[in-house]
């Protein structure tokens, strides 16, 4: 078989020079390869960055496990489902966003074709971003540091048992005399990049990492390595392999970050203008549900990630009436409780009696915490509110999204 026979028969969508010529398929063959400075065997497989030329702006999803069911559910929450037609099919549409694709692939693929500019956008974790998309790169931006799900921990874990059994913390791993140039510590991991570092900033010199991607826990008992650098989450995994985490040996806390890639963002207006979309109905959503923002000081500064909760924890919307000479005494009522302040205040409202017409009520509408829910109801019946009702809210939108404003700095648009 000829090799461009081989390769028409291997490519998925292959496209073959035509031929006039009725000659047998050997024949032609072999008159392909004699002009082969004419002819072009086009394969998509090939590597071809797709940058600039893609009509459509892609988004890229995580394919399978925790991450893609709850990414998957975080985009339904904030009304955008994606609409996958075949659930064998890597490619999918979000029909609240046009000119948008979705693609699934691997969290590290993810990375890749954001750097290679086949993807503009991409939802991963934090610790896949750090790996393979800041290797003395910065190509990509972070959109948004924390949506709120995907929550895990990059950590050193080393056995119970052993010379380990009394090692407790990170220092004291160090401080062991048995790591030397001929004899490193050996660490089996999927974050060579990370743990390289974050080693090396720990006085850990002699390290040996092995790379690997799954069943890592097996790794010390085997003897294939003395410690393993993975994803922890509640640890469960490792206590029934007799494997402990120490002090000081978390590398990164990592979530669900929506990355971009800077040139897709500068240079294609659409890519900006549903990169914004994404990112407002993100921010509105997460704002509602009280979710907990992570304040990263510097993206090239891998460690220095700091989580503290939102000032102000919205999840529902208080309506109640309340009798009142004046629209102003009432909002002062309302004002003296604690849990009744709202975002910028309470809304006053006239009731117009159906009986008479005229103003005997006036109507509160107040966002409380999720947590002084019950506590607000209590002080709304106590100032006078009835017929109260709860809304819940799902989305609140600011005057302008101060990530966005950010993201526009740090592109210099």
């Amino acid at each position: 078989m000829s090799l461009t026979r081989l390769l028409y028969q291997q490519c998925p969508s292959p496209s073959l020079p035509s031929s006039s010529s009725s000659s047998s398929p050997v024949s032609a063959d072999r008159r392909r390869l004699s002009s082969s400075s004419r002819s072009v065997v086009r394969c998509c497989c090939s590597s071809s960055s797709q940058s600039g030329s893609s009509k459509h702006v892609r988004l890229g999803l995580p394919s399978k496990g925790r991450m893609h069911n709850d990414t998957l559910n975080f985009l339904r929450d904030c009304q955008l489902p994606v609409k996958l037609v075949n659930p064998r099919q890597y490619q999918a549409t979000i029909p609240q966003i046009s000119n948008l694709e979705v693609w699934f692939q691997r969290p590290k693929d993810i990375v890749r074709k954001l750097l290679s500019g086949d993807l503009d956008l991409g939802i991963v974790g934090l610790d896949t971003y750090c790996e393979y998309g800041l290797q003395g790169s910065e190509d990509l931006v972070v959109v948004h540091e924390a949506l709120g799900y995907g929550d895990c921990r990059v950590s050193l874990a080393i056995p119970k048992y052993g010379i380990f059994e009394k090692i407790n913390s990170l220092k004291e791993l160090a401080q062991l005399p048995h790591w030397t140039a001929e004899k490193p510590l050996r660490i089996a991991t999927g974050f060579t990049h990370l743990g390289l570092k974050f080693m090396k900033d720990n006085g850990l010199v002699h390290v040996a990492f092995s790379t690997a991607d799954g069943a890592l826990e097996a790794a010390p008992a085997m003897g294939v390595a003395d410690a393993i650098l993975d994803l922890v989450s509640s640890g469960t995994t490792l206590k029934e392999n007799y494997l402990k985490e120490i002090e000081g040996g978390v590398v990164l806390q990592s979530q669900a970050v929506l990355v971009a890639r800077k040139e897709s963002l500068i240079q294609r207006l659409d890519a900006r203008d549903i990169a914004q979309e994404v990112l407002e109905r993100f921010e509105a959503h997460l704002r509602a549900g009280g979710q907990f923002k992570v304040c990263i000081s510097s993206y090239s500064d891998l460690f220095a990630v700091q989580v503290s909760p939102l000032t102000v924890t919205l999840s529902a919307q208080v309506i109640a009436n309340m009798r009142g000479r004046s629209a102003e005494e009432v909002a002062g009522r309302v004002l003296s409780q604690t849990s009744l302040s709202g975002l910028q205040g309470p809304t006053v409202c006239p009731v117009y009696c159906k009986r008479n017409g005229e103003v005997e009520y006036y109507a509160i509408t107040v966002c409380v915490p999720r947590e002084a829910l019950y506590e607000s109801v209590q002080q709304l019946r106590q100032i006078g509110g009835s017929g109260v009702l709860i809304d819940p809210v799902t989305f609140i939108f600011e005057e302008v999204t101060p990530r966005w404003l950010e993201l526009l700095k740090k592109l210099k648009l």
